[in-house]
């Protein structure tokens, strides 16, 4: 009996250390698969955080990548409404020295004469349209109600390129001049063809349009001073405006403008009536 008690006590012992050792190795294995999973989650989390920073990081530098490495192309295509000039033309820069001279005139400061304007007319002052096509207009800023081109003579908007109707606005200021004035009026060709009310309302316009274009691209270059002793006066300071600048290939967009423009006399079907729901002014805008 006592070795019954023995064998049972034995047995008893024997199957509670089992029990231990299999709770033993049951408990570790899970602590492990646990810490297996976590680990297994954390690296996941830590991938997708990577990524995303990442993603956010290359899409910010895509997107400011003008103001890291600005080019010439991106500058302008940043800093300017779109044109359709820019697929067709390689827009550079270069630096220009101006003549900011008080006193040594060029041919375009020069009174009135057959030889200044045709320095004048040489700039591109009074070029006709282009025609702009439509999958291009919307996007350079021409409104799908703005006059079009018949589909029969190649579709598209007719349109000026704007830079050479400043420097046509500049010209019309300078046959405004007072010492100008009456050489121009009194041939009546071009603006001064009008009345004199007209031609008002024509100079007035060209002023102002050159206001809003100059505040518009304030230059923001600043002017440096020289010291000028003239002979019989004393030492003074005097603004130096002859300045050095970054300027825009204007003989690209000129030549542009030029081998482009509708032909002078065109059929009379020539431009597409107004549709339905296009606008039609009664007074000039």
């Amino acid at each position: 009996m006592h070795e019954d008690k023995r064998k049972m006590s034995s047995s008893s012992g024997s199957e509670d250390s089992e029990r231990l050792l299999s709770d033993d190795e049951f408990f570790p294995r899970e602590r492990a698969t646990y810490a297996k999973a976590r680990s297994w989650i954390g690296t996941a989390v830590l991938v997708a955080a990577t990524a995303c920073i990442a993603g956010f990081i290359g899409a910010w530098i895509g997107s400011s990548n003008w103001r890291r490495d600005p080019t010439e192309v991106s500058c302008t295509k940043q800093l300017n409404q779109y044109s359709p000039l820019w697929d067709q033309i390689n827009i550079s820069y270069g630096v220009t020295q101006f003549n900011g001279s008080l006193l040594k005139e060029n041919i375009f400061r020069l009174d009135a004469s057959p030889e200044v304007d045709a320095a004048w007319e040489s700039l591109g002052v009074n070029y006709r349209s282009v025609a702009i096509p439509a999958d291009k207009a919307e996007k350079a800023g021409i409104a799908k109600v703005q006059v079009k081109i018949s589909e029969k003579y190649g579709g598209g908007y007719p349109a000026n390129v704007e830079g050479l109707h400043h420097l046509h606005c500049l010209n019309l200021l300078r046959q405004s001049l007072y010492y100008n004035y009456d050489y121009y009026y009194s041939a009546g060709k071009g603006a001064f063809s009008n009345a004199d009310h007209i031609v008002r309302k024509h100079v007035s316009h060209c002023l102002d349009i050159i206001r809003q274009q100059l505040m518009c691209t304030v230059d923001t270059g600043v002017l440096g001073q020289v010291w000028f002793k003239p002979s019989d006066a004393p030492l003074e300071a005097f603004v130096d405006f002859n300045t050095r600048h970054k300027c825009r290939d204007f003989d690209a967009v000129r030549d542009w403008a030029a081998t482009r423009q509708i032909p002078a006399k065109v059929p009379r079907d020539f431009l597409q009536p107004p549709a339905p729901g296009d606008t039609v002014y009664t007074s000039i805008p």
